[in-house]
């Protein structure tokens, strides 16, 4: 099957960095979430010791047409725009929602003393493998932006060695396909390089601060 690649957005949005901007503006995600409403927290024990935290929207009494569960971006959450917007547009259509957060996004910092590593896919693979079992009978999607979309491509991979039996599609949206050249290009763009430099500034003095111990000044 190929893509169809025949859409072309207006000039002024062809930026991929506006395009970034836009995702993430606090606007979008203004008025009535019946996903955000009907969600409640979940924190996941791993086999591997770590706890993650995630927020499911059911639709309790209607039956749902399948599970999606929404991978974030670096230093995003499960309330970044984008996630909270693509799981109001598909609750609305029907489908349950699971927002997960990845090791010191969000509020979860102080449910481990580990820090966050890109490279840590057991706990995530484990995550997903617990969310897919809560309606066993209903389908489940994955959704990964950027970083979650590379997240979703190696549970992918993974998941030919270790099926889960009703996850049936796996959607990665600008995925971080190789992180050096991805890191490069952040740099480059210096409205993005100051986002994230602090952001993530601020998640490690929050660690500090939760496990003062462990992480010097």
């Amino acid at each position: 099957m190929s893509a169809d690649n025949s859409f072309q957005p207006p000039w002024y949005l062809r930026s991929g960095q506006i395009q970034t901007i836009l995702a993430s503006i606090p606007l979008r995600a203004l008025g009535r979430n019946p996903a955000r409403d009907a969600a409640r927290e979940i924190i996941i024990e791993t086999p591997p010791g770590v706890r993650l935290q995630g927020y499911y929207s059911s639709r309790n009494s209607d039956r749902a047409k399948g599970l999606v569960i929404l991978l974030h971006g670096w230093e995003g959450s499960a309330d970044s725009t984008y996630i909270v917007c693509t799981g109001k547009a598909l609750y609305r259509r029907g489908y349950d929602i699971f927002r997960l957060n990845f090791r010191d996004h969000g509020s979860s910092h102080h449910l481990n003393q580990g820090i966050f590593y890109a490279v840590l896919l057991e706990e995530v693979f484990h995550a997903v493998e617990q969310i897919s079992r809560m309606n066993a009978e209903i389908p489940v999607f994955i959704v990964g932006f950027s970083l979650g979309g590379n997240f979703a491509l190696r549970l992918a991979r993974q998941m030919r060695q270790t099926p889960i039996d009703n996850l049936r599609h796996v959607v990665a949206i600008s995925p971080v396909l190789d992180p050096e050249k991805a890191t490069v290009r952040i740099d480059r763009q210096g409205i993005i390089r100051r986002y994230f430099l602090k952001k993530w500034l601020q998640s490690l003095q929050i660690k500090q601060a939760l496990f003062p111990d462990a992480y010097d000044n």
